[in-house]
């Protein structure tokens, strides 16, 4: 069964998945369960939500979808109110943000959430920290055939047999950001480290191995950074979705613990952080 839909002006969108994206959009569908929620008791948290694709850009799906609803992140806003950031607030002014022929966030939008996430944390928390700035450039080309694993949605295993007229998109790139995502051959660094699950280091074997930080290794692994003249320890619970821009988040803090999982009690115990964050996408909001 297809799992890219196209809409208007050839912009695809996901269908038939798991978090039922459209489903929630159009029919209510509220995922949330109560008891999942319960989980979150760490008092020095903060939740960021990216709002679905479907929703950001319903003007380009077609018109017998009737996008409305956002009962899921509904529930979690009366949950967290102030400690939330519903970033569909400050994109839903913006353009291109997010790729057309793919489901996530680009790093211009991601840019754009990455400073409003730090203006929120410094009132929130009392803290102080300075967003970096960076000059991104822009492109035009299909997605799909660069070493990123994006393009989702021209992908054959989700488009199938359907054709796509215009297949190109708009690719932003920054030269002031490490390139790590699937170019980041992992090296014996000091500053970063690849953790499993009990903080044992596999940097130095994984480096034998001559490894790239790919989709495995980054599901696998806690990502750890080391940042000198920084100040607290932070996790930080998080999806696909800040991949590319994921190494500014890395610098933030004294030590960072990056997990591409969501929040769990038995890992804050392990690591014992000062702060905890949360990047989610509506979709993933069980």
């Amino acid at each position: 069964m297809n799992k890219t839909l196209i809409g208007k002006n050839d912009y695809l969108f996901l269908m038939n998945d798991p978090g039922q994206e459209l489903k929630i959009h159009c029919d209510n569908l509220n995922l949330v369960s109560d008891k999942n929620l319960t989980r979150y008791n760490f008092n020095n948290f903060f939740i960021t939500i990216f709002p679905n694709k479907s929703y950001l850009y319903k003007q380009y799906l077609p018109d017998t979808y009737n996008i409305q609803y956002r009962p899921s992140f509904e529930t979690y806003k009366n949950k967290f109110n102030e400690k939330l950031f519903d970033t569909y607030e400050i994109l839903k002014n913006e353009k291109s943000t997010y790729y057309k022929t793919d489901t996530h966030i680009n790093l211009k939008g991601n840019y754009i959430v990455y400073k409003e996430f730090i203006n929120k944390i410094n009132k929130l928390f009392n803290l102080n920290i300075l967003s970096k700035k960076i000059i991104i450039n822009k492109t035009l080309c299909i997605l799909n055939k660069l070493p990123d694993a994006i393009g989702d949605l021209t992908w054959p295993i989700n488009l199938g047999d359907q054709e796509i007229y215009d297949i190109y998109d708009e690719y932003y790139l920054s030269n002031d950001i490490m390139e790590f995502y699937n170019k980041y051959i992992i090296i014996n660094d000091n500053h970063i480290k690849f953790l499993n699950y009990d903080l044992t280091d596999e940097t130095f074997e994984l480096n034998k191995q001559n490894k790239l930080a790919n989709w495995d290794i980054i599901s696998k692994y806690i990502i750890y950074a080391k940042n000198i003249n920084k100040n607290n320890k932070v996790l930080i619970f998080y999806d696909s979705f800040i991949l590319n821009i994921l190494p500014l988040y890395l610098e933030m803090f004294n030590e960072v613990y990056m997990i591409k999982t969501t929040y769990n009690n038995d890992l804050i115990d392990i690591i014992k952080p000062d702060y905890v964050f949360e990047f989610r996408v509506e979709r993933f909001l069980f």
